[in-house]
Parts: C-alpha cells; sequence; structure tokens
C-alpha cells in the first residue's frame, strides 16, 4: 500500500490540470498513489487525465455533486496512510510531499502537517513572508490567530479525516476552515512556515454578494468552532445569524468590513495580474474603509523583499531537516512571544 493518497478532486479544470498533475508526478517523494476524481466535468478534463500514464494514478469518475462529496469520496477511497491533497489548479513544488511526511514521521502524534503557501497569477507572484517568525521553522497551527490554511498544502492521516466525518456540505464554501478547526480539536496539527505551494489566486468572489456569503459562513463556522470547545451545541446558520447584533450601528460596521476585505482581495488579484491602475482603484477604496490597515498592508508589499526574515533568538530547538522547531512542541526548550 502506498503512504500517503494524494487526492486531486477535479471539476472542468482542463485549463491548468496538466500543469498540476506534472507537479504531483515529479515529486521527489515517490511512495504515494495519486488519485483523481472528476465531478462529472464537461470539458476536456478527463482527455486530460487519461494523457499521463503514470501507474501510481488512480481514476474514479462521479456524477456531479460538489466539491464536498468529491472529497469524501476521496477519503473514502484512500489507501494511504496519509491523504494529501492538491486542487486542480494548484502548483506543489517539487519537495512539498517530502517535506511534509519527514516532519510527520519525526512527530507521530501529529494528525497533519500543512504549509505556507505562494499566490501567483498572470504575471507575478508573492509570498506572505511577513508572516514567518522564523526561517523554515515548524509549529503548532492555532485556528483563532491563523485563520484558514490552504487545503492544497495538507498532510493528514487518513484515519483523522474518518474519524472527524470529512468536510462538511453545510459550511461550503468555506468546509475546508470548518475541516481544519475540528481537526486542531481532535489532536495537534503542525505548520511548516515555508511555502511548498503555488496557489492560482481567482476571482471567485469578485462581488460583495457572494463574498459576504463566504464571510458569514466564516464566521459561523468559527463561532462553532467556540462553541465545541465550550461543550455547547454548534448553531445552525439560520440560528447563527439570528443571533447577530441586529442594530444599525452593529449591521454598518459588518458591511464596511465586507467591503474592506473584498476591496483587498480584488486588489490582490490586479496586482498578481499586472493591473496596477486597477489594483490602484481598489487600493484606494480599501484605505477609505480601513485605511491603518491598507498603509500597513502596502509597507509590507513594498518592502518584503527587502527585509530578511531572521530567526527570533526564542526559537531555538531540534531541527527536521533544517527546519527549526517551535518552542511549544515535545523537546524544545524555550517559549517565543512572536507575534505572526
Amino acid at each position: 500500500m502506498p503512504r500517503i493518497t494524494v487526492l486531486v478532486p477535479v471539476y472542468n479544470g482542463a485549463s491548468h490540470l496538466g500543469e498540476t498533475l506534472t507537479s504531483l508526478l515529479t515529486q521527489t517523494y515517490k511512495d504515494f498513489e495519486l488519485l483523481i476524481i472528476d465531478d462529472g466535468s464537461t470539458d476536456n478534463s478527463v482527455k486530460i487525465i487519461e494523457s499521463f500514464s503514470d501507474p501510481r494514478i488512480r481514476v474514479m469518475q462521479k456524477e456531479n455533486g460538489g466539491l464536498c462529496s468529491t472529497l469524501n469520496l476521496g477519503i473514502q477511497e484512500a489507501r494511504g496512510e496519509y491523504i494529501a491533497r492538491s486542487d486542480q489548479d494548484d502548483i506543489s513544488f517539487p519537495h512539498r510531499l517530502d517535506r511534509e511526511i519527514t516532519v510527520a514521521d519525526k512527530y507521530p502524534e501529529t494528525l497533519g502537517v500543512f504549509a505556507y503557501n505562494t499566490k501567483i497569477g498572470r504575471k507575478h507572484s508573492w509570498a506572505n513572508s511577513d508572516k514567518l517568525t522564523a526561517t523554515n521553522c515548524i509549529r503548532v497551527y492555532d485556528p483563532i490567530n491563523d485563520g484558514c490554511l490552504l487545503g492544497s498544502t495538507m498532510l493528514v492521516r487518513t484515519s483523522a479525516l474518518r474519524e472527524i466525518g470529512g468536510f462538511r456540505e453545510r459550511y461550503y464554501p468555506v468546509d475546508d476552515w470548518d475541516l481544519e478547526c475540528r481537526l486542531a480539536e481532535k489532536g495537534q496539527v503542525l505548520v511548516v512556515c515555508e511555502p511548498l505551494v503555488a496557489y492560482r489566486f481567482h476571482r471567485d468572489a469578485s462581488t460583495y454578494k457572494i463574498f459576504a456569503e463566504m464571510q458569514r459562513k466564516r464566521y459561523w463556522a468559527e463561532d462553532s468552532h467556540r462553541r465545541r470547545i465550550q461543550n455547547l451545541p454548534e448553531l445552525s446558520f439560520e440560528e447563527y445569524l439570528i443571533q447577530l447584533p441586529g442594530n444599525i450601528p452593529a449591521r454598518l460596521q459588518r458591511r464596511r468590513l465586507g467591503l474592506w476585505k473584498l476591496h483587498t482581495r480584488i486588489a490582490g488579484q490586479h496586482l498578481l495580474d499586472g493591473n496596477y491602475l486597477r489594483a490602484a482603484v481598489n487600493l484606494t477604496a480599501a484605505s477609505v474603509l480601513h485605511p491603518i490597515d491598507i498603509s500597513k498592508r502596502i509597507g509590507r508589499m513594498l518592502f518584503r523583499e527587502r527585509i530578511p526574515v531572521t530567526t527570533s533568538g526564542d526559537l531555538r530547538g531540534a531541527t527536521v531537516e533544517g527546519m527549526q522547531l517551535h518552542p511549544e512542541l515535545p523537546g524544545s526548550e524555550h517559549r517565543s512571544n512572536t507575534q505572526r
């Protein structure tokens, strides 16, 4: 049996699927099966999949049922001890699986390993290097402080994914955030502070209506996480919306923050695509809605390449393949108060 099942859900992904599959089949780590599940594609996705003849590939086809049903089928059918997910248009760096399985083996009590990513557009790319507290460090995942991690970086025990019930459709499109919260509640999850995947930044939330729905679902998932920690029952989405503050100032504040996040996201998309004038328009709108945050973001963007990422004096301890161990992990001697 393969050590890892690399799970790729596919739906009309012909434009970038070949590049994604190539990045996975050329990994330096070789002990894996590549489970590709087509969710009723109507484009050339199946033909692209069939053009690859690697014996590690296993293909399944199903009627269109959505991303969650496709991922859950993959969890059910996986043969590997671990499942590594990759979306159909993201690019895994050659050492991704090797790096993640090394960390998982070093800390066998860990349920899963995630990593940072590099965002890519038509012309440019960037990694959120300002989030790093140490070069190539490993740290414990904290859902509330860290937020949602990119699903395409995950390497998680198959047994753990099955025990928590996989992805929950009712939380879509933030089902990955809900799963990561439940996984962290069950046991230790680690983050490799190094970009291991190139994430293709999309315009899939470029209207306020769609983006606002995503934000509401995100806050609902976070509320459910807090409730489970406090041994309280989860609220349904409708119950959660009802208990939100309904006064006009509170509603206006939520809308302001939603618009600020939307304009910031769209500005990032335009910058990655090289559309600087459009990016400036959205950054201007975002600065009106939240001037302090935007000034900080612009500063980080301008100086990201000029300011080296240094290792905090508190981040000492063991290493894993050149990576520094976060002080809160077993075997370390110091705690760090460095803010991410």
